[in-house]
């Protein structure tokens, strides 16, 4: 074991050395200064910094993926997100960790700030691992181009919607799941419609919204009440008290997610207010307590492995060189289905 590792490290410090000339040669820059660019000892936003990282980029060069792919190295995937608490969000990321596991990679999970430049994070971030999925659900076109401009040459696919995707991009069809919950309500025979709304900074929401009013909508009939939460559990208890307050009943509520929905619930019940009866209500995400939560709630589901398994072959084939990089960004929407419980209509 120990003469492998010595061997192997032989091996991938020549491989190491052989990028660094190449980037000599291509810049004019000397040895030590690319080595030292690359080693974050110099600022990336210098001169001399910009060239040679410009370089690297094109020749697909890092510290670590200097090593022949068909070492026995293991690969390391990043993913980069933003700092959530919701219930989803811890589903998703055990769900990477799996499937890159299943495949023999590595995952390692970076919160990306905002209050420091993006593209000097990244930049770090590039040396260290060999491909990215990015999860930046409130990330607009313009972030994404500074992401694209800074990572030019590397394996890179999105797991976020957003309007016009700037990387190959997995994402579940979340108008589908606000279409899917009003067609419900339509065919259990409610007349009243509302809505919970997610953060309006996130995409995703958006579109759940969306595809609820234009199905509403299509339907010849209106949202009557809505109120906009933020995918916690109090904001579902507030939401109670807001119709609660203005004498709204026998109406069917989307909520943008499940947490958002049990909240409503855990509110209702403690004014003693029926569920289903007084208020319907359908969730989205279909995480652990929908299930067990009193009564049990009607949801969409999202099939979190599917996502996961699909995004991360892809990313793989990109890394071995299977999918051509820089090519125009393509959408790829997983399904999504309608759990039917206790919530949505008149028993």
């Amino acid at each position: 074991m120990q003469i492998f590792c010595i061997k192997y490290a032989n091996t991938f410090l020549i491989k190491m050395s052989i990028g660094l000339k190449e980037i000599s040669n291509l810049t004019g820059y000397s040895l030590s200064t690319v080595s030292r660019v690359l080693s974050n000892k110099i600022s990336g936003d210098s001169e001399s910094a910009k060239k040679i990282l410009s370089a690297a980029r094109e020749i697909g060069y890092s510290k670590y993926r200097g090593a022949s792919p068909s070492s026995n190295r293991i690969l390391d995937i990043a993913l980069i997100t933003q700092h959530f608490s919701e219930e989803f969000y811890a589903y998703l990321y055990a769900s990477f960790d799996k499937i890159c596991s299943e495949r023999s990679y590595s995952l390692t999970i970076h919160s990306l700030r905002y209050n420091k430049s993006i593209k000097k994070q990244l930049l770090y971030l590039s040396q260290t691992h060999d491909g990215f999925i990015l999860f930046l659900p409130t990330l607009d076109s313009f972030g994404y181009n500074i992401i694209k401009r800074s990572l030019m040459g590397y394996p890179i696919i999105s797991i976020a919607p957003v309007y016009e995707p700037v990387f190959d991009t997995f994402t579940f069809d979340s108008y589908q799941g606000g279409s899917l919950a009003a067609n419900q309500f339509i065919q259990s025979g409610i007349k009243k419609f509302g809505a919970i709304h997610g953060p309006e900074e996130k995409w995703e929401a958006e579109l759940r919204k969306n595809g609820f009013y234009d199905t509403i909508n299509k339907n010849g009939k209106n949202v009557l009440w809505n109120y906009k939460g933020d995918y916690s559990f109090e904001s579902g208890e507030r939401a109670f008290h807001d119709i609660y307050k203005r004498r709204i009943d026998k109406i069917g509520i989307f909520a943008s997610n499940d947490q958002m929905a049990v909240g409503f619930i855990h509110a209702a019940l403690e004014k003693k207010v029926k569920i289903p009866g007084n208020y319907f209500i359908i969730g989205y995400d279909n995480i652990l307590f929908s299930k067990i939560f009193y009564p049990k709630l009607t949801t969409i589901n999202t099939d979190v492995d599917q996502l996961t398994a699909e995004a991360v072959d892809y990313l793989i084939r990109m890394i071995k060189g299977q999918v051509k990089l820089g090519g125009a960004a393509k959408k790829t929407l997983i399904p999504v289905n309608l759990v039917v419980r206790n919530t949505d209509k008149k028993r």
